[in-house]
């Protein structure tokens, strides 16, 4: 569903990515709306799907998450059933952050979080390889992070 944006709905998007705890006084503040104007026009965005949801983004390695490893994933079937298999099992596997269906040289790109060594082994042999289907896993660890954003370029 494709929805009319004004300047305001694209405002009000902008600075809730940018600030999910901003309160709605302050979000009508800065668009010059009343807050019960805001309130409706934030509703009605989140309705329309634009607001997925509002989340805290957590610091993965001082909770004890020092890996972050990139995974290729090639599947021996490019089928519909084998792929539909693959992204139904990696809904239910906490370790996989996020999970992107790709054209190249592989089929699926993982992003992974796991503690250690010893549990990226131990996730790879007892979750990812138990998922029927996968022909080829290719690993890269992150050394580092360089820009990671999940602000959308709206203005």
């Amino acid at each position: 569903m494709k929805a009319h944006l004004d300047d305001v709905d694209i405002q009000l998007l902008d600075l809730l990515q940018r600030q999910g705890r901003i309160t709605n006084a302050d979000l009508a503040k800065a668009v010059e709306l009343s807050p019960p104007s805001v309130l409706q026009r934030v509703r009605a965005l989140e309705k329309l799907g634009l607001i997925k949801g509002y989340h805290a983004i957590l610091d993965a390695e001082r909770l004890g998450y020092r890996i972050t490893a990139l995974v290729q994933i090639s599947l021996s079937l490019h089928q519909e059933q084998p792929i539909e298999r693959f992204r139904k099992a990696v809904q239910t596997i906490p370790e996989i952050m996020e999970c992107y269906h790709v054209s190249g040289d592989y089929d699926f790109l993982l992003k992974v979080i796991v503690r250690d060594m010893r549990s990226y082994e131990t996730f790879v042999r007892e979750k990812l390889s138990k998922i029927k289907g996968i022909s080829q896993i290719r690993t890269s660890l992150v050394f580092g992070t360089n820009k990671h954003s999940s602000i959308i370029p709206l203005v």
